[in-house]
């Protein structure tokens, strides 16, 4: 596997260099981003996603760096919106745009990105942007759900739903454009099911983030969605179990009416999840979900192209940040 790690790796430092190309050619009058440091890549899970299933289905080179770069700015458009609707002030180990420039520009600034995306995703191929918007629907659609829940306890199902919306409709997308790019249209709807499935386990494991996490390490802060009423799969495991779950409603009941500079209540409550077993009951889940797509990814015709990526979704089931 060591040819397709330093294809993929070259490929990599392409997609950087093709999105900072992208951003200085924006004309300084619209908006400078020097002026306002800002990690327009950051781990770049989507765009080494999208790489290692194009190596996976035989294909690589310009296009699919093409295709990556655009999956890159458009996960980082919706993160400046995100920021937005969260008042977060730390993103990616930097403070966020909406901290720096306020949530006007912040808002634009995205909606510019996610115009360079879709001009990315045409250059990779003709077909791509449309079924790009379709995915930027997805995904909005599941941030409007998580919007209209908050504060309100919601199934698991419910969750999953969300999470296949909200992050599995990007990842959907990268995949299925990595199968465009190999012309393997019989690929489409096991490509389909790779995105989404690596997709929602990839969120499910950025929420357990949320309660074990180490904000210095996650590059944002933690703790957060449970301060801003968002149930996600640890917590709703927590609430759903009898022994812990009369505590968690207790320490949610202390989170919404105590002061927000109290910590405490949301400090217990990540204590519970933890150590009652529940965050890694979630990591379970998402990583069953990964090692299920194995039997998918056999199906590619480039052996080792499938064994790297294959690799790639057990890390990512794996990952501390």
């Amino acid at each position: 596997m060591e040819k397709t790690a330093a294809n993929i790796e070259a490929s990599m430092r392409a997609v950087s260099e093709h999105i900072a190309a992208e951003l200085r050619a924006i004309d300084r009058d619209v908006f400078d981003f020097d002026k306002n440091p800002f990690s327009f890549l950051g781990k770049a899970a989507r765009a080494r996603f999208t790489l290692l299933a194009a190596a996976a289905l035989g294909a690589g080179g310009p296009k699919a760096e093409k295709a990556a770069a655009a999956a890159e700015l458009t996960h980082t458009a919706s993160l400046l919106h995100d920021d937005c609707l969260d008042m977060a002030r730390y993103r990616r180990g930097l403070p966020t745009l909406y901290d720096q420039i306020g949530i006007n520009s912040a808002i634009l600034v995205g909606d510019l990105l996610i115009s360079m995306a879709f001009e990315c995703a045409g250059r990779a191929a003709p077909d791509l942007p449309e079924s790009l918007v379709q995915a930027v629907r997805r995904m909005t659609e599941g941030a409007l759900i998580e919007e209209n829940s908050k504060g309100k306890k919601i199934s698991a199902a419910e969750a999953e739903k969300m999470v296949a919306l909200k992050t599995g409709a990007l990842f959907r997308w990268c995949a299925l454009a990595a199968c465009r790019l190999a012309n393997r249209p019989e690929l489409l709807p096991d490509c389909a099911r790779l995105g989404e499935e690596a997709g929602s386990a990839f969120q499910i494991v950025d929420d357990v983030l949320d309660f074990e996490g180490d904000a210095e390490a996650c590059g944002k802060e933690t703790l957060k969605d449970v301060k801003e009423g968002k149930y996600t799969l640890p917590l709703i495991l927590a609430l759903n179990d009898p022994q812990a779950g009369p505590e968690a409603d207790r320490l949610l009941a202390a989170i919404k009416t105590g002061p927000e500079a109290d910590l405490a209540p949301a400090l217990d409550l990540a204590e519970l999840v933890r150590k009652g077993g529940f965050s890694g009951a979630a990591r379970k889940i998402a990583a069953e979900k990964l090692k299920n797509l194995f039997p998918v990814i056999d199906k590619f015709p480039d052996p080792e192209g499938a064994a790297a990526l294959k690799d790639f979704l057990l890390a990512l089931g794996e990952r501390r940040a």
